[in-house]
Parts: structure tokens; C-alpha cells; sequence
């Protein structure tokens, strides 16, 4: 067995069927309702069923949701950060305000946004985009600050310029901690587009969730559940994968695991 297949692949593997399994047992033993818990035929079912006529639109609305508010937040933070490494004055004042902004839910930044813009695409795009901005804005301002100070002695003793400093030694430094932090916001945004669809929306997932809650549509609300989960690990293994590419001095070597 190859050390991929033992530690990537099995491990994951396992605990799926281990849940499954679980989930299989409680549900044909009746210890909790249906209405509480379904079995997994039901989920499966509801989710053959609603796709090609509910499901699978309201799917592409939220993901398209999803995936231009994580463009659009890393991009923004890029900027920010490359404005920071040419005039340092900006990354420190802007660091307090970035971790004091991190108090502020989504659930209310939502309604507000829903409120000015309407009930279209924006408000969902900002909340993700807000959500994705912060912590990869935080790791690439701490990657470029963390760089040896002896390292950086060095080259500029060989000459280095500033330009030169930033984007061949800082910035490449820095970009695994821009992952780590993209890597985290990728799993939940998803789930921060369906928080703004909460707020106000005519489609989409979290649309579908509120129309199916109260008529106690439990196997339909899995269903989303699973094409939320689904959506999140597409999402984090591309993430993984542009890593890779980009930061192949960061690939881990076998032995070695990391999240």
C-alpha cells in the first residue's frame, strides 16, 4: 500500500463509512424520529428527486455565489498586502482594525447588506468575500513580517532592492500562510453564502432550507446539508491543489501530514 493511499486516502475513508454505519444503525432502530434524523435511503432519495428540478439550480446559484466571493476576497487582500509591503505604515494600521473586524458576525453583517443592495447576488458575494478577506489579509501580512531578519541583511549586503525584497523573498514566504488561511475560509464559506441567502433571497440553498424547515422536510434539508459538504471539500482540495503549484517549496514530503 502506498504511503498516499495509507495516509490521505484511508484514514477519511474509514470515518465515512464509520458515520454511515452509525447513521444506518440509529435510524433503522428507531431510537430517533424521522422527522429528527432520516435514514439515509430517504436522503438519498430526496436528493435523486429535487435535483434536476430545485436542487441543482439553487446548487449552481450558491456555489457561483461562493466562488466569486472567495475570488474577490483574496483579491482585495493580495492588494492590501502588497500596498503593505511597499509602505509598511499601512499593513500596521490596518492590523487592528482587521482583528477587531473579526468580532463582527456574518449573521449581522447580512441583513444589512441584504437591506442597501437588495436581494441579488451582492449582498451573498460581500459576505463571502468578508469572510475570505480576513484571514488571508492576516497570514500574509504576519508571512511577510515573519521573514529572517538575517536573510534579509544578507541580500540587501548583495545588493537587493526593496522591489526585489518583496516579491522574490516576502511574498513568496509568505504565500503558504495565505494558503493556510484560504484553506480555513474556503470550508466555510459555503455556509456563510447560505447565511446571506437567509437574509433575503429567491433562490439558492439557504432559500430551499427555509422553505423546507418548517414543512419538516428533514430528508430534503440532508440532502442540502450533503451538497453543502460536497461543495466545501471541491472547493478545499482546489485550494490544495493551486497550493501545490504555487508553493511547490511547500510541498509536504512523505512522512508528513497536514491539513
Amino acid at each position: 500500500m502506498s504511503w498516499y493511499l495509507k495516509h490521505k486516502v484511508l484514514p477519511p475513508a474509514i470515518t465515512v463509512l464509520l458515520i454511515l454505519a452509525g447513521w444506518i444503525a440509529v435510524t433503522a432502530n428507531g431510537l430517533i424520529p424521522d422527522y429528527v434524523i432520516p435514514a439515509p435511503k430517504a436522503v438519498l432519495d430526496s436528493l435523486i428527486a429535487t435535483w434536476p428540478t430545485r436542487l441543482a439550480s439553487a446548487t449552481w446559484l450558491t456555489f457561483s455565489e461562493t466562488v466569486i466571493g472567495v475570488l474577490l476576497g483574496v483579491a482585495v487582500a493580495v492588494i492590501v498586502v502588497i500596498i503593505s509591503g511597499y509602505l509598511p505604515v499601512i499593513g500596521s494600521a490596518m492590523t487592528p482594525l482587521l482583528i477587531a473586524s473579526q468580532a463582527i458576525p456574518v449573521i449581522v453583517i447580512g441583513p444589512l447588506l441584504t437591506i442597501a443592495l437588495g436581494y441579488g447576488m451582492a449582498p451573498k458575494v460581500i459576505v463571502v468575500a468578508l469572510l475570505c478577506f480576513f484571514p488571508v489579509a492576516l497570514n500574509l501580512l504576519s508571512g511577510i513580517r515573519s521573514v529572517d531578519a538575517r536573510l534579509i541583511d544578507t541580500l540587501r549586503s548583495l545588493h537587493a532592492t526593496r522591489h526585489g525584497l518583496f516579491w522574490r523573498v516576502r511574498l513568496p514566504y509568505a504565500a503558504p500562510r495565505g494558503f493556510a488561511g484560504l484553506r480555513v475560509s474556503v470550508t466555510f464559506a459555503p455556509v456563510a453564502a447560505v447565511f446571506a441567502e437567509y437574509t433575503g433571497s429567491t433562490d439558492g440553498i439557504g432559500y430551499l432550507m427555509l422553505q423546507a424547515i418548517p414543512r419538516m422536510q428533514t430528508d430534503f434539508v440532508f440532502a442540502q446539508v450533503i451538497v453543502l459538504t460536497i461543495m466545501s471539500a471541491v472547493l478545499l482540495a482546489t485550494v490544495i491543489g493551486l497550493e501545490r503549484l504555487v508553493c511547490p517549496w511547500n510541498k509536504p514530503t512523505e512522512g508528513t501530514t497536514t491539513l
